[in-house]
């Protein structure tokens, strides 16, 4: 199965590859999808690696516990894959309590190119409050140096992946509590005047469709962001703004998971990217007084995030596994020229 996988990706990158020369190529690869193994799965504020895809698990325990501490410690060596979707060896599986189900403890997967997270409430404690964040795992790369986020007026760029999110389990869930999201995300840094912004992308919310009404500005104390859904409408029956779902693209899913992967792409082009700048010049947001010239712009860091939002007592518990393969970073230019779409 996994060497199936694998020999496709390969197939794809080579493709990609060939695409970025050919004249009449529609994208152009920034960050390509890349082969790291478990070295990489790391944990709260471990220095990241530069340039290459891995997986930063936070919150899975309270500060001063042994779980929190040792929670991507250990090889997992249960099919983690029954639930995120994607069978590896445990070689590739680490967590900190290596417990199948019926227990199902959190575990993270990172095999070349694919990666899978598990995360579990109900078997870490999680009393103490966190602000602007929950249990998570970031499927990411950073880019050094950092990436002009458009080379003119006429680009845009695009993330893009196969996605499944086969398990979410949450018998205590409220508006807010006990849910369970799966989104693409990026952060661009403005270079007048420093600011670091962050874009969420909506692929999957457990709560039912319409209960996030609308697209959104908000500031977690460190960073302003934008929340969007990967659709055409959001929740209130608005048309998205701030991002366009690609042709061929799967749109955002409410409520049920799916176990095959779905391709989603999604492309933020100039004029999207300013109207975002514009509305948060606007706002009486921390760090809201940016440049609203998208050109002074640089792609920081993009990549996928599982999260869940289950507060401080044992109401909301939630789980959540999913996996991501063919994560990638890429531009594309919109006008055309002798009939080429370049």
């Amino acid at each position: 199965m996994i060497s199936r996988v694998l020999g496709s990706l390969v197939v794809s990158i080579a493709a990609l590859g060939h695409a970025q020369d050919h004249p009449a190529a529609r994208l152009r690869v920034l960050a390509a999808t890349d082969c790291p193994g478990p070295a990489n799965i790391i944990a709260e504020e471990a220095r990241e690696p530069l340039n290459q895809t891995y997986v930063r698990v936070q919150h899975m325990g309270d500060p001063g516990t042994q779980e929190l501490e040792g929670e991507v410690a250990n090889e997992i060596t249960w099919d983690v894959g029954s639930l995120t979707g994607l069978h590896v060896s445990p070689f590739y599986q680490r967590g900190y309590r290596d417990a199948p189900p019926p227990v199902a403890a959190s575990a993270f997967q990172l095999a070349c190119g694919s990666a899978g997270f598990l995360i579990n409430s109900f078997q870490f404690s999680h009393v103490q409050p966190h602000v602007g964040e929950g249990p998570s795992a970031s499927i990411a790369r950073d880019l050094d140096p950092p990436i002009p986020a458009f080379e003119d007026a006429q680009s845009n760029f695009s993330l893009q992946a196969w996605v499944a999110v086969p398990t979410s389990h949450s018998p205590g869930l409220t508006a807010e509590l006990g849910v369970t999201q799966v989104s693409f995300f990026y952060y661009v840094k403005d270079t007048i005047s420093g600011t670091l912004i962050a874009h969420v992308i909506g692929l999957f919310d457990n709560r039912p469709a319409g209960s996030v009404a609308a697209e959104f500005l908000s500031n977690d104390g460190f960073t302003a962001f934008a929340g969007s859904p990967l659709a055409a409408r959001d929740g209130a029956g608005n048309p998205v703004r701030w991002v366009e779902v690609a042709p061929g693209s799967a749109t955002m899913r409410n409520g049920e998971v799916w176990s095959e992967p779905a391709y989603f792409r999604a492309v933020i082009s100039y004029p999207r990217f300013k109207s975002m700048l514009e509305a948060l010049d606007a706002s009486s947001l921390p760090g809201s007084h940016v440049s609203t010239d998208p050109r002074d712009y640089r792609l920081v860091f993009f990549g996928l995030l599982a999260e869940i939002a289950v507060g401080t007592t044992r109401e909301h518990d939630a789980m959540l596994g999913g996996h991501v393969r063919g994560l990638a970073l890429s531009r594309e230019r919109v006008e055309r020229r002798m009939g080429l779409l370049r």
